[in-house]
């Protein structure tokens, strides 16, 4: 990995492992726990939640730049840093799907993030775990998550994901790896994981390159 990108070695020096987390939404806990009180509370509808890092540092700033700057290079510098986590799980799925944007959200930015770590990463990481793009689809053009409390930001994305009829067979009966670049709340992976349970997914586990919290 050194070598690669200036960018690359940076984000290495300065990477915060998850360390102790709930065993369910990866948030950080200070000591180790088998679910946080939210979890226990109302548990996630994903069967668990793999966050590699914490949110910080050069990492942060990469992803930042990623999502808002127009840097889709950056998926491609990052990729062998989550490369490992995607092969851990890569025995339990059938399919890996990227949390998709809006239309007009994906018109405006050009790509999307999640699909491109996920496709870099994939590669990273010498997988051939098929990548569904078309079956998921973020139905409402809801406003960005950041800045939104806990509450807030499940209802933003309370319904806003469904699975196109005409690709269901995509997805019923299948193992689902869903990701995206960063979780928060997770409000946006369980909004996703609600719909494609209800198109029939058999499991679903989520990923993300980093979790805030």
């Amino acid at each position: 990995m050194s070598g690669e990108s200036p960018l690359c070695d940076a984000c290495a020096e300065s990477l915060y492992p998850t360390g102790p987390a709930c065993s369910l939404c990866a948030e950080p806990r200070e000591v180790a726990v088998s679910q946080c009180p939210r979890c226990r509370r109302r548990p996630p509808p994903y069967r668990c939640l793999i966050a590699p890092y914490r949110f910080g540092g050069e990492l942060a700033t990469a992803l930042r730049r990623l999502k808002f700057r127009d840097r889709p290079d950056i998926a491609r510098i990052l990729a062998p840093l989550f490369a490992p986590g995607l092969t851990a799980v890569a025995d339990d799925v059938d399919v890996a799907i990227p949390v998709p944007l809006s239309w007009r959200r994906r018109l405006s930015r050009g790509y999307n993030q999640a699909a491109l770590l996920l496709e870099y990463g994939r590669k990273s990481a010498g997988l051939d775990v098929p990548i569904e793009r078309l079956a998921l689809r973020r139905r409402v053009h809801t406003q960005p998550q950041s800045g939104l409390s806990s509450n807030a930001r499940a209802r933003n994305v309370a319904g806003a994901f469904d699975v196109r009829a005409r690709h269901r067979h995509r997805v019923a009966d299948r193992r689902v790896l869903l990701f995206d670049d960063i979780a928060t709340t997770g409000a946006t992976l369980a909004s996703a994981t609600r719909a494609l349970r209800r198109a029939g997914a058999a499991d679903v586990v989520a990923m993300c390159v980093a979790r805030a919290g």
